[in-house]
Parts: C-alpha cells; structure tokens; sequence
C-alpha cells in the first residue's frame, strides 16, 4: 500500500486542516487528475475528511510510489473545482 506523508507547511498554512485530514482526504478523493506541465509531476483532487468535509489536495508520487501532500485546504477553491469538472452535471 502506498505511504502518505503530510508536508508541516500544510497545517501551518491552513490551521483548520490538520495532517491526517489531508491524508485521510487524499485517500478519499472525489476526483483527482494529474496536472499537465508541472515537474516534478503533480496531482491535484478533493476528497472528504473524517469529519465529511471537503479538502482540495496537491500532491507529488515519489519514485517508490508513496504520496506527499504538499497543500491542502477547506473548501476548495472554485478554481480547483472547475479544474476537476467536480459538480458538474452529465448530459
């Protein structure tokens, strides 16, 4: 199973997310999709915390493939969410 780390920027940027709310989120995901362009390679998505909210994610795969979180916020930005085509309706 792939590994998890939280980077300690992202709570201390984002208080009301803490490190295992961004782990839980990513591991939780809605929707995800890696970014075109950005190197190393990233990945962007928004998942559900343990308490059911919403958090928009950026993570980077290591070559051993384990995650590390390096941004994540509640709510996500509308940017984000038009990025993912989260909430859109299927025609």
């Amino acid at each position: 199973m792939d590994r998890i780390f939280v980077l300690d920027r992202v709570p201390e940027r984002h208080p009301d997310v803490s490190k295992e709310d961004a782990a839980h989120a990513w591991l939780h995901c809605r929707k995800s999709m890696m970014r075109i362009g950005k190197e190393p390679e990233e990945h962007v998505g928004i998942g559900y915390d343990a308490s059911g909210r919403l958090v928009e994610v950026v993570a980077v795969r290591n070559a051993m493939g384990d995650w590390l979180i390096k941004h994540a916020q509640t709510p996500p930005q509308e940017s984000i969410k038009r990025e993912l085509g989260y909430g859109r309706r299927k025609r």
